[in-house]
C-alpha cells in the first residue's frame, strides 16, 4: 500500500508539472510553482526521487514543445515523444518488470529499462546538438 501511495504522489506531481508547462505564463517562477503545489497538495516534503525513472521524461516533454514551436513535423522520434507525452498526461502508461509501456489514442511504445535510458540520451543529445 505504501508503494502505491508513493507512486500516486509522484504521478500527481508529474500531472501538476505538465499542467504548469502547458498553461502557466513563461514568467512563472519555480518558487511560485513550489508554493502552489505545497498549498494544493498539503505537503512540505519533496516528492522528487532521482531513482524514479519517469522524471527522466520531463526534459523530453519540454523538447517536444520546442519541436512544436519550431513547427517540425511530428514523425519519427518526435512522434514517439508525443506518444509518451500524451500517455503521461493522460495516465495511460504502465511501468512493470519489463520496462515502460506508453500509449495514446493512436499508437503505443514499449521500452525496456535499458532502451529507455538510451532513448532519452539520444533525444537529448540530438536536441542540444541542434540548438548549439
Amino acid at each position: 500500500m505504501k508503494t502505491i501511495l508513493a507512486i500516486n504522489a509522484h504521478l500527481k506531481y508529474v500531472e501538476y508539472l505538465l499542467h504548469v508547462f502547458d498553461t502557466y505564463p513563461d514568467t512563472t517562477t519555480l518558487k511560485t510553482i513550489r508554493e502552489e503545489f505545497e498549498s494544493k497538495f498539503l505537503t512540505r516534503h519533496t516528492l522528487l526521487n532521482q531513482n524514479f525513472g519517469i522524471y527522466r521524461l520531463l526534459p523530453l516533454l519540454l523538447i517536444k514543445e520546442e519541436y512544436k514551436k519550431d513547427k517540425k513535423e511530428l514523425i519519427g522520434v518526435i512522434e514517439q515523444i508525443k506518444i509518451i507525452r500524451d500517455s503521461v498526461a493522460h495516465n495511460s502508461f504502465v511501468i512493470d518488470e519489463e520496462g515502460y509501456h506508453f500509449k495514446n489514442d493512436k499508437k503505443s511504445i514499449d521500452l525496456t529499462y535499458d532502451e529507455f535510458v538510451k532513448f532519452v540520451h539520444t533525444i537529448e543529445n540530438e536536441f542540444y546538438k541542434e540548438k548549439i
